[in-house]
């Protein structure tokens, strides 16, 4: 057991080695220091440059559950799969495809930091989503089991440690899987979470960068996660998500697996977008057991008609894509070419149109 100087906080976390003393408090700053000193980290708000600003544009990722720059929380149980819908929202992001049946983005920038699942898991899921390494290269930078030095919650040398891999190349979103991994307080102290956030959600959104935390829930499912309800109240926004449904089909050796997920939004501190997204994770395993190659997805199940015809078309779009598509074919070649590959592409003309036009844009975006 390690016990942190200056402080009471211990752990039994094997990867921490010693841990410096914590630094003297800093000689307060002089206000004659200019822009770069004091009146950097004490800006006045500028009112006319406030209310210029357009905030009737609301700045969504890919899947339209939390903005950018927002800190977010995803709760479930064990058995839920948490990791696997985040998994598949942040291989789309980074790729700029759609998720749940939102429009295609630009690509994100992602880093993960994990301490729950094993490289078979990330293999697997990835390749069961589609994904190749051209594709996650680059811009998904994936840290698995990383060697804080200390809490994130408590440690300012490991607070550096994360800050000094986040300026180096500044993503879009900051994932901790799971978040009491990344702690050495108790779950069910508020002094947890409210250092937490000062330490980590607070210099995210100050950088503009997302963060998203998955978390367990707690024994008593109605209660939410589990620890100190200050776990609610120092993010944007709680997403709860629970399992309604499970069922299996058989047809010519393969079995899908249809998976009903219930996202329900418990706290937001803006009130902007759904309160419940009711998603169809859809996946297919071969006689060997292994999931089909780009056979799994999550899915609005009862989308409004744009975003139903929108999911649809997309998921043409990453049929062929995945299939590996020749560039610059039109709306006849694409048809032949499909038909080459037993797939069986819409035989309305308007609907066509947007698969093609989704396919040009997906492969100047790999360019």
């Amino acid at each position: 057991m390690t016990t942190y100087a200056g402080t009471d906080q211990t752990t039994d976390d094997p990867w921490e080695g010693d841990v410096p003393p914590l630094p003297e408090p800093e000689e307060p700053g002089n206000p004659d220091d200019g822009p770069t000193g004091f009146q950097q980290r004490f800006p006045s708000l500028d009112w006319h440059e406030a209310f210029a600003t357009d905030f009737t544009k609301v700045d969504w990722l890919p899947g339209r559950f939390m903005e950018r720059g927002q800190q977010v929380a995803i709760v479930g149980d064990g058995k839920v799969g948490k990791s696997i819908f985040v998994h598949d929202w942040l291989w789309r992001a980074v790729t700029g495809r759609s998720f749940l049946g939102d429009e295609r983005r630009d690509p994100l920038r992602v880093l993960y930091f994990d301490r729950e699942n094993s490289l078979r898991d990330i293999v697997t899921r990835m390749t069961a989503f589609g994904a190749k390494p051209d594709d996650l290269a680059g811009r998904f930078d994936y840290r698995m089991f990383p060697k804080f030095s200390g809490g994130l919650d408590a440690v300012p040398t490991a607070v550096a440690e994360l800050f000094a891999i986040v300026d180096e190349q500044p993503p879009d979103v900051v994932i901790f899987d799971t978040v009491s991994r990344f702690i050495t307080g108790k779950e069910n102290d508020s002094d947890t979470w409210l250092q937490f956030y000062s330490r980590v959600h607070a210099p995210l959104k100050a950088r503009g960068i997302a963060g998203t935390r998955l978390d367990h829930m707690g024994k008593d499912l109605d209660r939410g996660s589990r620890g100190s309800s200050a776990k609610a109240q120092d993010v944007d926004h709680v997403w709860e998500m629970s399992k309604a449904d499970e069922r299996h089909e058989q047809a010519d050796g393969v079995e899908a697996v249809i998976t009903q997920i219930r996202m329900k939004r418990t706290y937001t501190r803006t009130g902007i977008g759904d309160d419940i997204l009711d998603i169809t994770r859809r996946g297919r395993k071969a006689e060997s057991g292994l999931w089909v190659p780009g056979a799994t997805r999550h899915e609005l199940t009862d989308p409004g008609t744009v975003r139903q015809q929108g999911q649809m078309v997309q998921s043409y779009v990453d049929e062929l894509i995945m299939r590996g598509v020749p560039r610059g074919i039109g709306r006849g070649k694409i048809k032949e070419w499909a038909a080459v590959q037993g797939i069986s592409l819409p035989g309305n003309v308007a609907v066509l149109a947007q698969v093609v036009a989704g396919v040009k844009a997906a492969q100047r975006g790999d360019e």
